[in-house]
């Protein structure tokens, strides 16, 4: 397992992630680490912006955000996620949006809540079928473990990322989790970084 710790480049400026992903061996599965004052929303759309670059189509699992609300805040940072679900480079799996009463978006899977770990996984599968028929290279983003946490016990959530870290092994797609760095039990974050390839530090 690598750890990428540098995230300021020579000129004083962020290194962002396209530049921190950009070496990361296809098919490997990566924790990204940030500190609780960066912002998700910004790391998303960088996020998206490159994979769509790379020609790649994805999996988006959405904890934190209904999905209408996730479009409107990553356009804000270049990114527009209602076209890449019509065009089918990205299927959302979207945990929040029934739990709050938000409408549907066409192309996203809806899960009725972030505790339904298993339910979860067969709408991540679903999306997944959809991205095996496309001709890209697959990728799922887990966009918190923090908000997961809320929701479940630690044990629930590590059984549930040892099953889909594998499946994503299985593959050949590369996986992407998102986390800050405060606030998660050590052992728990220490086991999920032994399912990871690699440990992205921002």
């Amino acid at each position: 397992m690598r750890t990428r710790l540098n995230n300021v480049g020579g000129d004083g400026i962020r290194v962002g992630i396209e530049d921190k992903l950009a070496n990361v061996s296809p098919g490997s599965i990566v924790i990204l680490e940030f500190p609780a004052e960066e912002n998700q929303i910004k790391l998303a759309a960088e996020f998206l912006k490159f994979k769509e670059k790379t020609g790649s189509y994805g999996v988006y699992v959405s904890s934190n955000r209904p999905t209408n609300n996730l479009i409107e805040k990553v356009k804000d940072y270049g990114y527009d996620l209602r076209k890449g679900l019509e065009e089918g480079r990205v299927w959302v799996v979207d945990l929040v949006s029934k739990n709050v009463g938000d409408a549907e978006v066409k192309g996203v899977i809806y899960v009725s809540s972030a505790s339904e770990l298993s339910a979860t996984q067969m709408a991540i599968e679903k999306a997944i079928n959809r991205i095996k028929d496309s001709d890209g290279h697959g990728w799922l983003l887990l966009d918190s473990i923090a908000t997961l946490l809320v929701f479940n016990s630690p044990d629930s959530l590590l059984e549930f990322l040892h099953f889909l870290l594998g499946r994503l092994r299985v593959l050949g797609f590369d996986g992407v989790i998102f986390t800050v760095r405060e606030g998660i039990e050590v052992k728990v974050i220490s086991t999920i970084r032994q399912f990871c390839d690699e440990i992205v530090k921002l």
